[in-house]
């Protein structure tokens, strides 16, 4: 049974000019590993909520379904480092993050992402996609490990956007 008092909805971010501001400024990712145990299928939808802080760094609220982990929230601290000069409009960007997901019950269930985007910078929307790779967290977590494929489009203008996963999860 999901307790969604335990899942806390995102709120909006500081906008759009913040948030392209953070496109320019990128810091490298802490990646870890794990052992597993069962193997399970991980695969869902994660709204998100977008909040630019001024050192550069995107803080991403997200809101998640996911097979069987069911209603969970998140947080995805990512940086955005440009790989080239934007072609007709569209920024080539590099994506590097760390992700904590918190189940209804509380376990946490921690990894990295590693991927590429697409920046509209006439229109803001922003497509991406990357491999997330999940190693730990807490209680039933604790010695997780998994590999998902993960895409997704967002907005600069909103500060919002979703991406679906699929992949495995072990634990």
């Amino acid at each position: 049974m999901n307790n969604r008092s335990n899942v806390t909805t995102p709120r909006a971010g500081r906008g759009a000019r913040s948030w392209i501001t953070a496109l320019l400024i990128g810091v490298p990712a802490i990646a870890g590993a794990a052992a597993g145990g069962t193997a399970r299928p991980h695969e869902g939808r994660c709204e998100t909520v977008v909040n630019a802080l001024p050192s550069g760094t995107l803080e991403i609220a997200l809101d998640c379904h996911f097979r069987h982990l069911g209603r969970t929230a998140g947080l995805l601290v990512q940086q955005v480092i440009p790989t080239g000069p934007p072609v007709d409009g569209v920024l080539p960007a590099a994506l590097s993050a760390t992700v904590s997901y918190t189940a209804a019950n509380g376990d946490t269930l921690v990894g990295t992402f590693t991927g590429t985007a697409a920046i509209n910078l006439v229109t803001g929307a922003v497509r991406y996609s990357g491999v997330e790779t999940l190693a730990g967290g807490t209680g039933r977590f604790s010695d997780a490990s998994g590999v998902s494929l993960l895409s997704g489009t967002a907005s600069t203008v909103t500060n919002t956007g979703y991406y679906v996963t699929s992949g495995t999860l072990d634990y």
